[in-house]
């Protein structure tokens, strides 16, 4: 009988982007691989990945400091003249709140990973706003006015008998 040994990996702890930052610092100033790892609990296979970029790439001459996101502003911006909000429009308003919160934290990081999933959140986030939007009351425009009329217009038609509403383009019976 053969036994076969599984080995299983715990998942590498994961490593801010500051905590990167200053690995990356730690070892241009010529720290060993080994006492980073135990500094910042992970094994040294996982700091080599980082230093070479395999893992948490950074996108090359991108500043993280120069990089500032104000979705968050805008969405607490749009969310302050929303005083119409129900309970699950309150449920929406905190998820594209913590939706803005990431695309600010993506658009601060210089890493690869970020930059992947600023499409994807900012997607959501447009999803979310627009339920809120659809929701909002608005002022009536040009349109709902002819609206208005048209259905004035059919409803008295119906009301005195008349023959169906043509618009021209269609024959009538």
């Amino acid at each position: 009988m053969v036994v076969r040994m599984v080995l299983t990996m715990s998942a590498e702890r994961k490593v801010s982007d500051e905590e990167l930052a200053r690995l990356r610092h730690l070892a241009d100033e010529g720290i060993p691989t080994s006492d980073l790892a135990d500094a910042f609990g992970v094994t040294v296979q996982h700091v080599r990945r980082l230093l070479r970029g395999e893992q948490r790439g950074s996108i090359a001459g991108l500043d993280p400091d120069v990089v500032r996101a104000d979705v968050v502003l805008a969405v607490d911006e749009f969310l302050e003249d929303a005083d119409h909000l129900s309970a699950a429009d309150g449920v929406r308003a905190a998820t594209a709140r913590a939706i803005a919160k990431k695309l600010d934290a993506c658009a601060g990081s210089a890493s690869v990973a970020a930059a992947a999933a600023t499409p994807r959140l900012a997607a959501e986030l447009v999803s979310v706003l627009a339920v809120l939007q659809a929701g909002a009351p608005r002022e009536l425009d040009e349109l709902d006015a002819l609206r208005a009329r048209r259905a004035a217009r059919l409803a008295n038609r119906e009301a005195t008998d008349g023959p169906p509403f043509n618009n021209g383009n269609k024959r009538s019976a």
